[in-house]
């Protein structure tokens, strides 16, 4: 397969190994053929990528089954531990944990996605539908709207007209003027909420904080089963302890760098 670069500036055979590796990613475990016919390509050009891949350890080979390898991990674990974003969150989302007893996650803004960073006290087994490193459409759930609400109008103008607000279920905002109308409220109160907008039956309570030092903002969110959270319980309890995590950690930061 050519690797000369095109006229857009994109190397195509440095586009096709990442395609294979989000292929791979999607499907979990996957054949040749299966991935061939996915991405659209002839069986003997994905196998010479997938045995590239596995020699470097980028992916596993079982059988004929491809699943991605450890050293993604490697580099994604080295990536967060070396990030001081997240180094000094780490400390403020197991304490929010212990207090509030739920499923605490903090999720980094990646231009319009989300991607959780951390997740802790997993008391309702959730990390499979969201697991560590998921990216999802940064309007989707609590999280990603508190990040929204504390960008610029035109940013988030540009994330709308960007992404078009995909649905992730029947709860998901897909109108722009009802997300502006959402932003406008969680400016006003300091925290997000969203009930099954990005999974059904999940409600979540979030709010934002940016780093002192760089561009970088995320969010800091409780979340469980809609069942377990009353409204009393989301708006008091869970709004305090979210919003004095973030408070805490903007503290914490800006004495570090002073």
């Amino acid at each position: 397969m050519s690797t000369e670069t095109r006229s857009d500036g994109y190397v195509k055979s440095d586009q096709t190994v990442f395609a294979i590796i989000e292929a791979i990613h999607r499907a979990e475990e996957i054949g040749v053929t299966e991935l061939a016919t996915t991405l659209d390509m002839s069986k003997s050009a994905v196998h010479k990528h997938l045995k590239t891949l596995e020699k470097h350890g980028y992916v596993v080979n079982k059988d004929g089954r491809y699943r991605l390898g450890l050293k993604l991990l490697t580099l994604g674990g080295h990536l967060r531990d070396q990030d001081k974003f997240c180094r000094a969150v780490r400390s403020v989302i197991d304490e929010l944990a212990d207090e509030s007893d739920q499923m605490v996650s903090f999720i980094l803004r990646d231009d319009v996605h989300g991607v959780f960073v951390f997740i802790e006290n997993d008391r309702y087994g959730l990390r499979k539908p969201v697991p560590l490193g998921n990216r999802y459409p940064i309007h989707q759930n609590a999280a990603g709207k508190a990040i929204l609400a504390n960008l610029p109008d035109e940013t988030i103008d540009r994330i709308i007209a960007e992404t078009g607000l995909p649905g992730e279920t029947e709860n998901t905002i897909t109108e722009a003027d009802e997300l502006r109308s959402d932003i406008e409220l969680i400016r006003d109160q300091g925290y997000a909420t969203s009930t099954g907008e990005r999974l059904e039956g999940i409600q979540s309570i979030a709010a934002a904080i940016e780093s002192p030092d760089t561009d970088q903002i995320g969010a800091i969110s409780i979340t469980g089963p809609a069942e377990h959270f009353t409204q009393e319980h989301v708006h008091t309890g869970y709004a305090e302890m979210v919003m004095e995590a973030t408070n805490e950690l903007e503290l914490r930061m800006r004495y570090a760098l002073e």
